[in-house]
């Protein structure tokens, strides 16, 4: 059986569902992420990101319902005129584990809030 994308095993489980999506940038992204109330932070690699939610490469696999913390930094293109580190709270929607042994799982998040944090990030 052929190995599917994480994107169309996390996509909606109603198909022809009819609503309006927050645009989606295809980018990968190092990020960190842990439990809300957990110490330690995991790191994780983006697959595309909107503002309503993100897909994500998971260093470990977080069950759905969990509330995850997330601090990410956006290029200038997606946040403007800098580089800038968004500090996001959000819950997991969909895990699933990579069929690949070579792969992270992923992990489907709806953000709930988010922020950006303290004073633009110079550019290189």
């Amino acid at each position: 059986m052929a190995a599917r994308s994480a994107e169309s095993q996390l996509a909606p489980l109603q198909a022809g569902a009819s609503y309006s999506r927050a645009q989606r940038f295809k980018l990968q992204l190092p990020l960190k992420y842990r439990p809300v109330g957990e110490a330690g932070w995991r790191t994780g690699t983006t697959e595309n990101i909107s503002r309503s939610g993100v897909l994500f490469r998971a260093e470990e696999l977080v069950q759905p319902h969990v509330v995850i913390e997330i601090n990410l930094v956006l290029p200038a293109e997606i946040a403007g005129l800098s580089a800038a580190e968004v500090v996001c709270r959000g819950e997991v929607v969909r895990a699933v584990q990579a069929e690949d042994s070579t792969l992270n799982p992923a992990l489907a998040a709806r953000i709930l809030q988010y922020h950006f944090q303290g004073a633009p990030i110079p550019q290189a």
